[in-house]
């Protein structure tokens, strides 16, 4: 069995905590992605967290002008705001150490917080603001710019052709 502060440590470095939007609503969710080869820690850390959310496969794919190449990997994911709940108690009470992660921690906890307490009557423009917010601490990341640089060299490549 895990530890919490390992769960909490390993969340550090390798979990993501963030959203999706489709029309005008927001997905939250918690994620950690690693090979394959690593599912057991995957499959470790959702029994930790009692069961909840999915482990999904992700098959390799060959790299594309617009991905690179991506080898198989186990998934997991927390969609559901009762569910996420559990996410929250946890890094409530074990506190993730890293400065940025734990503010886009504090974030997106917020937007958690929302929906659940006003599920029938959500505000989607504050959830939108603390969207952006969680986004800008995407974009100041250093894999968000070198990504980034990528597209912007790719493209320029292209238009001197």
């Amino acid at each position: 069995m895990l530890t919490p502060w390992y769960v909490t440590g390993f969340s550090d470095g390798e979990a993501a905590f963030t959203y999706s939007r489709a029309g005008g609503s927001f997905g939250l969710y918690f994620a950690i992605k690693q090979r394959e080869d690593n599912r057991q820690i995957i499959e470790d850390i959702r029994e930790y967290f009692n069961f909840v959310g999915y482990i999904y496969q992700q098959k390799e794919t060959l790299p594309t002008l617009k991905s690179g190449h991506s080898k198989p990997a186990a998934y997991y994911r927390v969609t559901k705001i009762s569910e996420l709940q559990t996410i929250v108690e946890h890094f409530d009470k074990y506190p993730l150490q890293s400065k940025k992660k734990l503010e886009a921690y504090k974030i997106w906890r917020e937007m958690v917080i929302h929906k659940w307490e006003n599920y029938r009557d959500i505000d989607y423009d504050y959830l939108r603001t603390l969207a952006e917010k969680l986004s800008s601490l995407n974009t100041q990341s250093r894999a968000f710019s070198r990504h980034n640089k990528l597209k912007i060299s790719e493209a320029g490549s292209r238009l001197s052709t």
